[in-house]
């Protein structure tokens, strides 16, 4: 019998059989996420949705009067669109000179993530504004963190602010010049890899142990911290202009870039490049049959690297263990030497939403890091409450005065947060005021990516066990169907509630590759074994499966790649 009637038997034996489940057992384990709790104690999630769209009104709100505020203001001055008015944004509170896209960016792709229109708020258009970024005036061709600036001697802050603009531009389309600046990005990238020895025929790769390249001089910068994770972002970068466009030369360079990034023996990792480089490589090799080290680079993504160690640290990773007797892991930081007890381990909030939103749909295009993915998302969507100043003692703060008359639902995050200082565990603070870049250590910056954790994140009836969206952040994604994450942390087995509603789904568990309900609609519920995950796709109840090149697909879309 071949595998499509097989299925069509799974299928009518399950229609009339209660909710189906099966351990899978292909679950391929991140060997820091296992040091990490199952369930964190105690385990206490914000409503990041609700602080991602009480973050936007707060920030973007152009009335609001008190010290510091407003925190945004607009520009009428324009240097590169003088057609249009732009904006400035605070990049901390108490902070009014700097005004950097980064920020402004994860902001409004933040709060849209969360169902908030960008292009009518307030009566202003940010996401038209945002163009005044792509710095054109003085040549340059690029969007960058900062208006008129032709270089920022740096791979982070020149590609997160393109990075950032494709995201833009997949969730808002053509708005003002978006179309064009999205085709000349994708071509500067590679002017960029060619001048660093990116060859395709034959193939070579690009030297990336720089720490930035200079788009107006078209020459690297270098240092003694190289960012050789800048490759990963450029992949990503030309692989999203190859899915736009369909033009093989974005595809072939995507290619190189991704070879470049899995060829690497030492941990490349600074900060945010590597995830976007890891996205690529897993919806390549699932989509195109591409055979990246996917597993390396998962390791990459939370084990300890060398590029950002300082003298009191071992380097840049994922925290494991309690603090203070309470779990902390999941937060990334600069992990302390042991026996440190002065500073102790050092994250920031900014990292720990782009990680957890990047690397979701890593779980859908391979399910094997389903189990893995959902445990590190529940540890640190409950460690991070501890950015906000409604979770800390007022002596474990920098900033708690300001913060608890102006941000009383505790919308603003601290930049960082120390495991010890004073005395204290956790100590929520900063680098602004010791370095005097502003008079608070509460930052726009590190806040405004929250909507991508709130936009992939809902509760169940089971409290730890987490709904989690795994196409809402998989930008410039193909066609398909709603697909949703399930970690179950207890020893036990769980049934979560599916809620349906009225309409009429086939249920599709992708760990398992098993159809659990040919037809379902209202409230069904799933039994997922202890301390493992579903993937489950929700797809049309009357849908054609059949099986193409080791893919599941229903009615011409895909539901499972493997």
């Amino acid at each position: 019998m071949d595998s499509f009637k097989l299925v069509l038997v799974f299928i009518l034996v399950t229609a009339m059989s209660p909710i189906f489940y099966c351990f899978g057992q292909n679950q391929i384990p991140i060997e820091r996420i296992e040091m990490m709790s199952n369930k964190p104690e105690p385990f206490i999630l914000r409503d990041w949705k609700r602080v991602a769209i009480g973050y936007d009104s707060l920030v973007f709100n152009l009335d609001l009067k008190g010290e510091y505020l407003p925190l945004t203001r607009i520009n009428k001055n324009t240097l590169n669109y003088p057609e249009h008015e732009s904006f400035h944004q605070h990049t901390f509170v108490g902070d009014t000179t700097r005004n950097e896209s980064i920020n402004s960016f994860m902001a409004i792709i933040g709060a849209t993530l969360c169902g908030v229109d960008k292009r009518n708020q307030y009566g202003k258009d940010w996401v038209l504004m945002s163009e005044e970024w792509f710095n054109r005036e003085c040549g340059l061709n690029l969007y960058s963190d900062a208006v008129g600036r032709s270089s920022e001697k740096s791979f982070w802050y020149d590609l997160i602010p393109n990075v950032l603009f494709y995201q833009l531009y997949d969730l808002y389309g053509s708005v003002g010049q978006f179309d064009n600046q999205f085709v000349t990005i994708a071509d500067r990238v590679i002017e960029c890899l060619e001048v660093l020895g990116g060859q395709i025929e034959p193939q070579k790769f690009p030297n990336m142990n720089y720490r930035g390249f200079n788009f107006g001089t078209m020459q690297p910068f270098p240092d003694v911290v190289s960012q050789p994770e800048a490759v990963g972002a450029m992949g990503w970068l030309l692989h999203k202009a190859y899915v736009i466009t369909g033009e093989k030369k974005y595809l072939d360079w995507s290619d190189l870039c991704i070879e470049t990034f899995s060829s690497f023996v030492e941990s490349p990792v600074f900060e945010l490049q590597y995830l976007y480089g890891t996205a690529a490589a897993a919806r390549m090799n699932a989509e195109m049959g591409k055979k990246y080290d996917l597993n390396k680079m998962l390791d990459w993504c939370f084990d300890i690297g060398p590029l950002r160690r300082w003298a009191h640290t071992l380097g840049w990773g994922a925290v494991v263990g309690k603090w203070n007797g309470m779990d902390a892991s999941g937060l990334l930081a600069a992990i302390s030497k042991e026996g440190n007890t002065d500073f102790g381990d050092f994250s920031f909030i900014m990292n720990n939403f782009q990680l957890c939103g990047i690397l979701a749909p890593v779980a859908r295009y391979d399910t094997r890091y389903a189990r893995a993915l959902g445990k590190y998302i529940l540890n640190a969507s409950s460690s991070m409450r501890w950015f906000y100043s409604a979770y800390l003692p007022v002596e474990n703060q920098d900033c708690h005065e300001w913060a608890s008359k102006y941000d009383p639902d505790s919308y603003i995050a601290y930049e960082a947060l120390r495991q010890y200082k004073n005395g204290k565990s956790p100590f929520a603070t900063g680098d602004a005021m010791e370095y005097g870049w502003a008079k608070t250590n509460l930052s726009l910056y590190s806040s405004s990516g929250v909507g991508y954790l709130g936009g992939i994140l809902q509760t169940t009836n089971v409290e730890a066990i987490l709904k989690i969206d795994l196409i809402k952040t998989d930008f410039f994604h193909d066609d398909s169907y709603p697909t949703f994450l399930y970690y179950n942390p207890y020893s036990t087995a769980k049934e979560v509630a599916l809620d349906l509603g009225e309409s009429n789904f086939m249920i599709y568990e992708a760990t398992t590759n098993k159809v659990i309900k040919a037809a379902a609609t209202g409230i069904c519920n799933l039994n997922i074994p202890e301390d493992s995950a579903f993937v489950i796709v929700l797809a049309p109840s009357n849908g054609k499966l059949s099986i193409h090149d080791k893919k599941t697909v229903i009615n011409n879309i895909v539901a499972d790649f493997d």
